[in-house]
């Protein structure tokens, strides 16, 4: 009864809000950015209903249903009071949001999770782009200069006052633990910092999927999780992303997820698996700026050249990111171990790859041992395999604290593994050009071009997420479940 009467009030809610809007519109001479704004504020509020559900599916009906009516109003213009005429996806990325974030917060019994990302994406972002368009002068952020200084101080404030009384509100209930006033208060001033930088870091209306995500996740492992250990992580985090921005080894989107992923992996892994990472980071990060040239040569054909961005983060550690949500939900602390042979992995291909480059050596294919230009995927020299070895033990070194000596071991040889299988699936998938002037390419030479070789949508981030997700797959097989 109770599914039923909270479905019912989401719909009739949901549907007044876009038709009152809508006529609203219509009486103005059409859409405005008022009236779209006034819709993504009030259809926030949806999250004020969720309480009322017992069951995931009727948590999940609600904005599954909008995410498909979005998509379709984006193409026929249905509600035309919400619609930009561009082609972003802003409509459609909102709804997914309101389907991830309650659905998760459900299953976790987190409700900070929903509570915080939704009001802060609906009124925080709603209110700072009101601010921004009206009273916005100062454009301070080199890296966003179409946003304004006082927007972006409208979302902080909004974002901490949200954050702050969330915390509050639901402290105590379901698995959330009790903190103290001061604890509440530096959560809610962290992340409404994070949601600025968050904001900042978006384009293409993606805002309204990075903003909810990003903050409701940041701000509930603070409240789950926070001890001295964890803001001391989060300190070095900064410190060493602050470090790799400013060096434009990390775009600002690279940085947002970089930071989420860190401090999900020290929550839920402990601190040697939040150690993996950074460590990664920062040894990937010093090989990389190695030079000679040899490796000028060899990147000329690459197809990732610019700063990590969101996508190479993801599919460097997504993997083991999923694994220790399930670590933490079946309450399966063993499934850190494959998590540790992720990063073993990522580490070996990285060092395998730039300090392969900087060989003068034969480079050879991975399949038939044919030569290779230098730096073409799925090629590889005696001095890359070793290298890939070695970066591999270095962070495998982190499984023994924890696993002893056969967690070492067995990290090393499927970090190995993971290099070599990275190298044989950019061969036979990656997408590969040539032209008359350069002969074969990772990078695509001009928009649109077909491939030559492999298959066009396989990208170097496709690749590694393929291979460290094998990786972490073939080390279950030695994880007693």
């Amino acid at each position: 009864m109770r599914n039923a009467l909270g479905l019912l009030i989401s719909f009739t809610y949901i549907f007044l809000v876009l038709g009152l809007v809508t006529l609203l519109a219509r009486k103005q001479g059409g859409a405005t950015e008022i009236s779209r704004k006034l819709i993504h504020i009030l259809v926030g509020n949806w999250v004020f209903i969720t309480p009322l559900f017992t069951q995931l599916w009727a948590v999940m009906l609600v904005p599954l249903c909008f995410v498909v009516i979005n998509l379709i109003s984006r193409k026929r213009k249905l509600f035309s009071a919400m619609e930009r005429d561009d082609d972003g996806y802003g409509t459609v990325y909102y709804a997914i949001s309101m389907l991830v974030l309650p659905a998760a917060a459900f299953l976790l019994h987190w409700p900070t999770l929903a509570f915080v990302g939704l009001l802060i994406m609906a009124y925080g972002d709603g209110l700072a782009a009101v601010v921004g368009k009206r009273l916005g002068k100062q454009h301070p952020f080199p890296f966003a200069p179409e946003k304004t200084l006082e927007g972006s101080a409208t979302l902080g404030v909004v974002s901490f006052v949200v954050t702050f009384i969330a915390l509050l509100v639901f402290q105590g209930q379901g698995a959330l633990r009790a903190a103290s006033l001061a604890a509440v208060f530096l959560i809610a001033l962290l992340t409404a910092a994070f949601a600025v930088f968050v904001e900042l870091a978006s384009a293409d209306g993606c805002d309204n999927l990075s903003l909810p995500i990003a903050t409701g996740l940041f701000a509930t492992l603070c409240l789950q999780f926070g001890n001295l250990g964890h803001y001391l992580f989060l300190l070095a985090c900064l410190i060493i992303l602050a470090t790799a921005f400013r060096l434009r080894v990390i775009s600002p989107d690279g940085v947002v997820a970089a930071l989420l992923t860190g401090q999900t992996l020290y929550a839920l892994g402990r601190v040697w698996v939040g150690l993996s990472l950074l460590t990664f980071f920062v040894l990937g990060s010093v090989v990389t700026k190695l030079k000679n040239a040899n490796k000028a040569q060899a990147e000329r054909i690459q197809a990732q050249t610019r700063p990590r961005d969101w996508k190479q983060v993801l599919s460097n550690s997504l993997p083991a990111c999923i694994l220790l949500w399930f670590a933490c939900v079946l309450d399966r602390p063993q499934l850190a171990l494959p998590a540790l042979a992720v990063f073993s992995a990522a580490a070996a291909d990285t060092f395998s790859s730039e300090i392969g480059m900087l060989t003068a050596s034969p480079v050879f294919s991975i399949t038939n041992g044919k030569p290779l230009p230098r730096g073409l995927s799925g090629g590889i020299s005696w001095l890359g395999l070793l290298a890939g070895a070695a970066g591999s033990a270095v962070l495998s070194i982190y499984a023994f604290p924890w696993f002893g000596f056969r967690g070492l071991v067995l990290c090393t040889l499927l970090g190995t593994f993971g290099s070599v299988l990275d190298s044989f699936l950019g061969a036979v998938f990656q997408a590969k050009y040539r032209t008359p002037e350069s002969g074969l390419l990772d990078a695509s030479p001009f928009a649109g071009a077909r491939a030559f070789r492999g298959l066009s949508l396989v990208t170097n981030s496709a690749v590694n997420l393929i291979s460290l997700s094998i990786v972490a797959a073939v080390g279950l097989m030695f994880v007693d479940l």
